[in-house]
């Protein structure tokens, strides 16, 4: 057929798609031109947020096992139960409920056969998105210009602490966006009783996705009562206690039905769980011993992102200038108190609720000192009603430009060159290649019939594999943390006939002090390396280390 016929042919399809594509222009053009620049701000912010939560995201940072642990928990309430193990009340479970209603996502979007943690990573990205979103949201409602409200959206979603933490399937990650509506609908102008309780909901949904949001309960209540008196503060205040309380009280309930509440013989319960966690769960150590837990996790912090912790806890007493901002550095100093002065567990993404603030802080005291300058020299533009002419002295102008061209080098000549080289990294990093090597041998190598000990992280995707048996395929700790596990294996650290060692495996055995499964791991001889990650054997019992190849 010849070329002039073929182009023909295709004539009409072609007008057509060319009139379809100018018709989806042309509408996006008057989308659009309708928005208010607040909103077409926040459309940018949010597909920002959006191109950054998804890059190189299964890649980069490594799996941890607590990411496995809540895409389990998630993947087995779809199946009616809180937990593929024996649930024990160590979190309340609505931040998996959550990731398990948006587990469709990661197949819409094309991703339904990747890992399991890796799909859960997708679902995560819209909680990522949601609190980008809404740190721009609160920088507005807290009289931040339009520049400084999206420099602080993007302080929060370009930071490595952001990359490293916050695209993790943690169900910190979960609660924070619930945390920062119930600020911004505490905060609203309107003054509506509705917008009042549904701040205290939304606490309260917030500490149910991680226990931990409590901490800001009191900053919370500052931001609702430090305003002008208004008529129905009284009913604002009761009807936000009441419904946070009557939202909390789900968590107790749930125990209650289950007859779960009080510690008892042959069942676990919520007292148990809350005794282990403040009373007997092994500490953290001080934050003023340079060998302590606490010291290291810290340390951990400052090396992704110092400028933001620092630079952030600077500002946060600028934000003490505004009234609507000083519920800031309360919020700060309640979450910095138990780390300085804490000797307890810290958990290592303690520090994700704490990023949205420390960006939003260093918002408000830009735009603080931005105010400052205007208000001082009337010609530097400020859309805001304290950019009314002032005089003032040569000393007091000097403090100001001063205070404002200070934190301008802070954020773009130290920061963001700090921020690339770290970021280059993360956005390009393969973390998880021998991970996905050992997990492509063990499916295929590892016998159906034998009973294997592996890291939360992969047990999912071994579990699926053909096995469905939480005691064929047994996640790590729960070898020594289900009472369960001796029901099924009575025969002990004997039963095991495999181990899938990684990285995490001997910390874990170490922090949770998991005697049997430290047992069958000196037991046990390397078959197969890919990198850190080993597959082990465990040996029949008297067998002789030195004949059967290495021992850990």
């Amino acid at each position: 057929m010849k070329p002039a016929v073929v182009a023909w042919r295709f004539l009409p399809a072609a007008v057509l798609w060319s009139s379809r594509l100018r018709g989806m222009v042309a509408s996006v053009l008057q989308f659009s031109k309708a928005r208010t620049p607040n909103q077409k701000a926040a459309m940018i912010v949010a597909l920002l947020a959006a191109v950054v939560a998804s890059w190189n995201v299964l890649h980069a940072s490594a799996y941890q096992d607590d990411e496995g642990t809540y895409t389990a928990q998630a993947l087995s309430s779809l199946n009616g139960s809180l937990a593929p193990y024996t649930y024990w009340y160590d979190h309340p479970p609505l931040g998996w409920l959550q990731l398990a209603v948006l587990s469709w996502i990661p197949t819409l979007l094309g991703h339904g056969d990747e890992t399991a943690v890796g799909q859960m990573r997708y679902v995560v990205g819209l909680f990522f998105v949601a609190t980008t979103l809404l740190v721009f949201l609160l920088a507005r409602r807290l009289r931040a210009s339009l520049p400084f409200a999206i420099m602080g959206a993007l302080l929060f979603c370009l930071s490595p602490l952001s990359l490293v933490l916050g695209r993790q399937v943690f169900i910190d990650n979960v609660g924070i966006p619930w945390l920062l509506l119930a600020f911004y609908l505490a905060l609203s102008l309107e003054l509506k009783l509705w917008h009042h309780i549904g701040a205290g909901a939304c606490f309260a949904v917030a500490v149910l996705s991680k226990e931990t949001l409590a901490i800001f309960g009191p900053a919370l209540l500052l931001a609702l009562l430090h305003r002008p008196y208004w008529q129905t503060r009284f009913f604002s205040v009761i009807g936000f206690l009441s419904v946070g309380g009557l939202v909390l009280a789900f968590f107790p309930l749930l125990a209650v039905l289950r007859g779960e509440l009080i510690a008892g013989a042959g069942h676990v319960s919520l007292q148990d769980a809350l005794r282990f966690q403040f009373l007997s769960r092994p500490g953290s150590g001080s934050l003023f011993d340079p060998s302590s837990g606490r010291t290291e996790l810290v340390g951990g912090w400052l090396y992704y992102d110092s400028y933001l912790i620092l630079i952030g806890m600077g500002a946060a007493l600028l934000c003490l200038l505004r009234r609507e901002a000083r519920w800031i550095p309360a919020a700060l100093l309640l979450f910095s108190a138990p780390v300085v002065i804490g000797h307890g567990y810290l958990p290592a993404m303690y520090i994700v609720a704490a990023i949205p603030l420390l960006a939003l802080a260093i918002a408000i005291a830009t735009d603080i000192a931005w105010a400052t300058v205007s208000r001082l020299f009337p010609r530097v533009p400020y859309r805001g009603r304290h950019a009314a002419k002032t005089k003032s002295s040569a000393g007091l102008r000097l403090v100001s430009v001063g205070v404002a061209g200070t934190l301008t080098a802070l954020v773009l000549g130290m920061l963001i060159p700090a921020w690339y080289s770290m970021n280059r990294g993360l956005l390009t990093n393969t973390a998880n290649d021998d991970w996905h090597k050992a997990l492509q041998w063990s499916q295929q190598n590892l016998p159906r019939e034998d009973v294997a000990l592996v890291p939360y992280s992969m047990w999912q995707d071994i579990n699926a594999d053909g096995r469905h048996d939480p005691w064929k395929v047994i996640a790590l700790e729960k070898m020594d943390l289900d009472t369960e596990y001796d029901a099924h294996h009575p025969g002990g650290w004997r039963s095991i006939d495999w181990i899938v060692e990684g990285p995490p495996t001997v910390r874990n055995i170490e922090n949770l002090a998991l005697k049997d499964a430290d047992v069958a791991l000196q037991n046990s001889r390397v078959v197969v390396s890919f990198g850190e990650w080993r597959i082990r054997e465990v040996l029949p019992d008297g067998a002789s280390p030195t004949l059967t190849g290495e021992k850990r």
